[in-house]
């Protein structure tokens, strides 16, 4: 072999081990993903807008995640969130497979120690909030005997509710509280599917819900005009309805206020993805990131369309951020809530 073609063969030799950049690398999140199926839980029972953007959450993980993994709903339903709240954190695999449209309820319940130490959202991982959304309580117009705040101040109206560690029951009994208001709350109801029912059957007046899923789940309600919405609780009144009252405008006090701003804050959190503690953060990173593309994506916008979801999207980082202040919210304030509630602490097991 001559000295030219030696040095050549050794140059050839040398490129062999060093990496090309051209030559893709495989890539460890798409690998562990690759046949996996993911699923999304769904805390409250089917057919209102827990449902409909979990089932949106798992389209945009099906689309978006490396690997492309089969992804799923699954109901996981009871105690305001409570039990699909504790199953993430408890029982729920801690590899990036699980995640939970979570209930809105879930932040102050467990500033309220409603659910003991059964979650701890301050090791969930958030990964972004589809929409921020007032919640209302709303009423059936043929059959409720007020059809405003100021009428259910002297008349009893009977509402529906999933759970005490739902807003469903907690805001009508802050209110019975703080307010004067006359609400009759009957627990017990596995879903708004159920509590609509029992509305048309006169069973009872009304029930708590999201001051825009009325024309989602019952379009033909809103369009006859058979609802009145009596209150709203959020940061700020919902376009198209700013004739309905902020809870917290019917109260001068400022420590009634914060109490309702503590339940109210369900608006900037509800609706959202969460997922379990202890998710590498490489797959951590690819949920949120499969999220942000999927509020970018004509064909997912076109299906939440269909669906009359609002879309607003917030940050995971957003969110991590408001949990800190919900989960921070001044200790009495706290209390005032827990006594006008009767809300005994679950002691931790």
């Amino acid at each position: 072999m001559t000295s030219i073609a030696l040095r050549s063969a050794c140059l050839a030799a040398v490129l062999a081990l060093v990496p090309r950049s051209d030559v893709a690398q495989a890539d460890p999140v798409a690998e562990f993903y690759k046949g996996k199926t993911v699923s999304v839980i769904v805390p409250v029972g089917p057919g209102g807008t827990y449902d409909f953007y979990g089932r949106l959450g798992a389209k945009i993980m099906e689309k978006h995640l490396p690997g492309n993994p089969t992804v799923i709903t699954q109901l996981m339903t009871g105690a305001g969130g409570a039990v699909a709240a504790a199953y993430l954190d408890k029982v729920a695999a801690k590899d990036g497979t699980v995640l939970l449209s979570m209930h809105a309820s879930s932040p102050q319940n467990q500033v309220l120690g409603v659910t003991g130490d059964q979650y701890d959202l301050r090791k969930f991982l958030m990964v972004g909030q589809f929409v921020p959304l007032n919640s209302s309580l709303t009423v059936w117009r043929e059959t409720s005997p007020a059809l405003t705040i100021q009428d259910a101040m002297k008349k009893e109206v009977v509402l529906g509710s999933t759970g005490a560690g739902s807003y469903q029951y907690q805001l009508p009994a802050l209110m019975n509280a703080l307010l004067g208001t006359k609400f009759k709350i009957i627990l017990g109801f596995k879903s708004v599917s159920e509590e609509n029912i029992a509305m048309e059957r006169g069973e009872i007046h009304g029930r708590g819900g999201t001051i825009v899923s009325w024309a989602i789940t019952q379009p033909h309600w809103v369009k006859d005009n058979k609802i009145a919405h009596l209150v709203q609780i959020g940061a700020k009144r919902v376009k198209g309805f700013e004739d309905v009252p902020l809870v917290q405008d019917l109260t001068t006090n400022p420590d009634h206020k914060k109490a309702f701003m503590l339940i109210g804050a369900a608006a900037q959190l509800g609706r959202s993805l969460v997922g379990t503690p202890g998710i590498p953060p490489d797959r951590a990173k690819a949920i949120r990131a499969a999220f942000e593309k999927g509020m970018k994506d004509p064909e997912i916008l076109a299906q939440a369309k269909t669906w009359k979801l609002d879309i607003d999207p917030v940050s995971g980082e957003d969110m991590e951020r408001t949990v800190e202040a919900i989960l921070d919210t001044p200790q009495q304030v706290v209390d005032l809530v827990k006594k006008t509630l009767k809300i005994k602490p679950k002691k931790a097991k």
